[in-house]
């Protein structure tokens, strides 16, 4: 996430239990979408401290000179929050609350793997390429690249390089072990969410 931050401290290790948990005890209710937008908001909250600390690094400058040359960095910053882009990624696309939480963790994975820092460049395609990814990792229904590509605001071409480049800087590392989910998803819930 930064050169310095990251929640990942364990790599998860053969024979946990996959996260691939409790698909059909989760319900499309009006509780689950509101704990949705809480979890939303928690993730929101955590990307943008994550940026405006980034955003105070002495070669933050450099960084982004470095890595706009990257598929994931964006010329201009993009109009839309952190937050307003999950809540539009998640009206259109009714994501379950277990890839919100393993998107994060691989962000987390894929800053820290590919020596990514976290910019207002590249945010939103990074963070659009993890929920992807969770997507089709963890969810046994999902949409083709051209709903998403809408979704994301980009071409199919583009939304493919950039699925291309995360899976492989992330080295194909899409499992999550239950030890790790849970420790993300604990913090998650620290956060109190639903009092603002």
């Amino acid at each position: 996430m930064s050169k310095d931050e990251s929640f990942e401290s364990e790599r998860s290790s053969g024979g946990e239990e996959d996260t691939k948990q409790g698909k059909e005890n989760e319900e499309n209710s009006p509780q689950s979408e509101i704990a949705n937008y809480d979890l939303i908001r928690a993730i929101s909250i955590t990307l943008n401290s994550i940026l405006e600390t980034n955003k105070k690094l002495e070669d933050y400058k450099e960084i982004i000179r470095a890595q706009s040359r990257q598929v994931f960095s964006a010329n201009i910053i993009p109009s839309i929050s952190v937050k307003d882009y999950l809540i539009r990624i998640q009206t259109y696309s009714n994501i379950e609350r277990s890839t919100l939480i393993i998107s994060l963790i691989y962000i987390d994975r894929f800053c820290n793997k590919a020596k990514i820092t976290l910019t207002h460049y590249n945010i939103h395609r990074i963070l659009f390429s993890s929920i992807l990814m969770g997507i089709k990792f963890n969810e046994d229904n999902f949409y083709d690249n051209k709903y998403y590509a809408q979704i994301a605001g980009v071409k199919v071409k583009e939304l493919k390089i950039l699925e291309y480049h995360f899976i492989k800087l992330l080295n194909c590392e899409l499992f999550v072990g239950r030890d790790l989910y849970d420790k993300y998803e604990v913090y998650l819930k620290n956060f109190n969410y639903g009092d603002d």
